[in-house]
């Protein structure tokens, strides 16, 4: 009979520990570079005044409705817009909820 309770040891919590900080640090990584995604859908119904990234892009003073065009902004008007219209005050801020987020997410805490 093989019991399989779920039962935590110390070796397997290290064992998910370094795996979530290594899922941490290269979402992180992904993150700031990216030019194409930088939150879910539903990160940006959920803490911006949007539906959707294209409509969070759309509002977005930028030259196209793209995150690209977003991070193509000043710091002070990308900051600026993230201010008025989401849970954040600076895009730097915004980013590392959305990675917190998705790393709660992939690890489905």
């Amino acid at each position: 009979m093989v019991l399989d309770s779920g039962v935590k040891t110390p070796d397997s919590l290290h064992i998910d520990l370094t795996t979530a900080i290594e899922r941490a640090l290269s979402l992180e990584k992904w993150v700031s570079s990216s030019r194409e995604r930088v939150a879910s859908e539903t990160f940006i119904r959920r803490r911006t005044e949007f539906d959707s990234v294209a409509g969070f892009c759309a509002a977005c003073p930028g030259d196209d409705d793209t995150i690209g065009a977003v991070q193509r902004l000043s710091a002070d008007e990308r900051d600026s817009f993230v201010a008025r219209t989401t849970d954040f005050e600076t895009w730097a801020e915004m980013k590392q909820g959305a990675a917190a987020e998705d790393l709660v997410t992939l690890q489905n805490i």
